[in-house]
């Protein structure tokens, strides 16, 4: 089937804003003081996920088949994740080359479980940094798919509730017994489940009035409850405190209350559009590179600024390399993968 297709320019630059703060986050992490305001970049994995619960939730309503929304989702993140699996795979053998270490062969059974997506659960550490989000999306993809199979998506704001009121509950008062402690760090989504329950109540306020309170209200309920689970939700604890968490939060839900409102278009531009379309490459490709060879040679090796290195050496780089996956690889072949998967199912 053909799905309808729209895109928010305010959502993209969102996109754009939020792989941008966890760029630089990566970049002066551990190299400015603890009450810096660039340490709030931790929270821009926050932002996407917020944005993830409003869009998928507006992809299920837009197919009339589960395993369209399957095609469409692994088409759309795959080649772009195999691709920079791939290119960071070869940075790390080239750090090892550099450091004269010898290569280990387990590193090889890394990288094949990282292109799975789902190392995981297969205990297996990520090849990079900011893969550990990945599969927070990808549960987060499973559970709302199960939803739609089973006609259930109206229910969803219910369960939603009933759920994030028992991981608070385990979070508080029974985080020291072994089972809960298993539970929420093994369903990694549990962590994060107000801000994509929050992402698909805004995409239901975007499309009508109707029910207006009680949505604002569960959009309240989102929002205490993940500062909540400030403890437990990433790393955001090592860097910002409960408060600063939950000002970003609030920052990040009042960006979306004034787009649901079409009040956000002033975040709209050429330089935002573009961050946002590499975002996801961006976002995937930008820590190993920079952190452990670039910023390392040039700042650490010759003595260069920091700042120097970060800002016109390291980030042209990163986003330098987004833009080449992005163009050359994620375009043309999520869109050959796609439809090929179509072929196949049809």
């Amino acid at each position: 089937m053909v799905e309808k297709s729209t895109r928010y320019q305010e959502l993209d630059a969102l996109r754009g804003i939020a792989a941008l703060m966890v760029v630089i986050f990566h970049f002066t992490r551990g190299k400015v003081s603890e009450d810096s305001l660039l340490n709030l970049g931790t929270t821009g994995v926050d932002l996407f996920f917020v944005i993830s619960g409003f869009v998928i939730f507006m992809s299920l309503t837009r197919i009339k088949r589960g395993i369209d929304f399957v095609i469409n989702r692994s088409s759309r993140l795959y080649p772009t994740y195999w691709s920079v699996v791939s290119l960071t795979f070869c940075f790390v053998l080239l750090k090892y080359f550099l450091d004269n270490e010898p290569i280990q062969l387990n590193l090889f059974g890394q990288y094949l479980a990282n292109m799975t997506m789902f190392q995981f659960y297969l205990r297996v550490p990520n090849l990079d940094g900011p893969y550990w989000t990945m599969i927070v999306e990808m549960l987060f993809y499973i559970v709302i798919l199960i939803f739609f199979q089973l006609k259930s998506l109206k229910w969803l704001n219910t369960l939603g509730v009933l759920a994030i009121l028992l991981i608070l509950l385990g979070a508080h008062f029974a985080f020291e017994n072994i089972a809960v402690r298993a539970l929420v760090y093994g369903f990694p989504l549990f962590q994060f489940l107000p801000l994509f329950l929050a992402g698909t109540v805004f995409y239901k306020l975007h499309q009508s009035n109707e029910g207006m309170v009680g949505k604002i209200i569960l959009l309240i309920f989102c929002l205490i409850s993940q500062v909540l689970l400030y403890h437990i939700a990433g790393s955001s604890l090592n860097y910002i405190t409960q408060v600063q968490y939950g000002l970003m939060l609030l920052l990040y839900f009042g960006l979306f209350g004034l787009f649901i409102s079409n009040r956000l278009s002033f975040i709209v531009s050429k330089p935002s559009l573009f961050l946002g379309k590499i975002s996801y490459a961006l976002y995937l490709v930008h820590q190993f590179v920079s952190t452990q060879l670039i910023i390392p040679y040039f700042h650490g090796e010759l003595g260069m600024n920091f700042w120097v290195v970060a800002l016109f050496i390291a980030l042209p780089v990163v986003v330098g390399l987004a833009a080449l996956i992005t163009y050359k690889i994620e375009v043309p072949f999520s869109a050959k993968m796609k439809r090929k998967l179509r072929e196949v199912v049809n």
